[in-house]
């Protein structure tokens, strides 16, 4: 009664906490919602030269990239892509090899860069949330990562969910 009525400012007493494995970019997206708390893995800290890591960057493969194997000829701007993030992994490591810290050596890492983020919404700003990422005008990785997440709130919670459709 409360949603039909547009009078949802009861709803932004439930908050719900979800943890996201991104990339960056994605990560950038999510934090201009204003009203939430975050908590982000940091590359000021993370060494990526060091076993808790493979000492190797992990990159979060966008679906957009997914459609060129890399064994077909016409895939050149995946095969570029793929050489340049080598090249960057190589530049970290060799920056924290000369002496670098972590904080200063992440100046070379791309919006691919995997990150962890805790997200916690009220459960008025998840609404917006999803209206606002699950649009076809969002970006791809967004609606990868978010559709998925509205269809499990509207299975647990379809009285506040329900009506969102993208």
């Amino acid at each position: 009664m409360l949603i039909n009525r547009k009078h949802e400012a009861m709803i932004e007493f439930g908050d719900i906490v979800v943890k996201f494995v991104v990339d960056r970019g994605i990560s950038h997206e999510i934090v201009r919602h204003r009203i939430a708390s975050y908590a982000q893995e940091s590359t000021r800290y993370v060494n990526y030269s060091k076993d808790k890591f493979g000492k190797e960057i992990t990159l979060i493969t966008p679906i957009f990239w997914n459609d060129c194997p890399e064994n077909e000829a016409d895939c050149e701007k995946h095969n570029v892509l793929k050489n340049a993030l080598i090249i960057i992994e190589e530049t970290y490591m060799k920056l924290i090899e000369l002496g670098a810290s972590p904080q200063e050596a992440r100046y070379v890492l791309p919006n691919g860069t995997k990150t962890e983020i805790n997200v916690k919404f009220n459960l008025r700003e998840w609404r917006h949330f999803f209206k606002m990422r699950c649009t076809k005008a969002a970006h791809p990785q967004m609606r990868e990562v978010v559709i998925p997440l509205l269809h499990e709130f509207q299975e647990k919670i379809p009285i506040i969910f329900d009506d969102i459709i993208y």
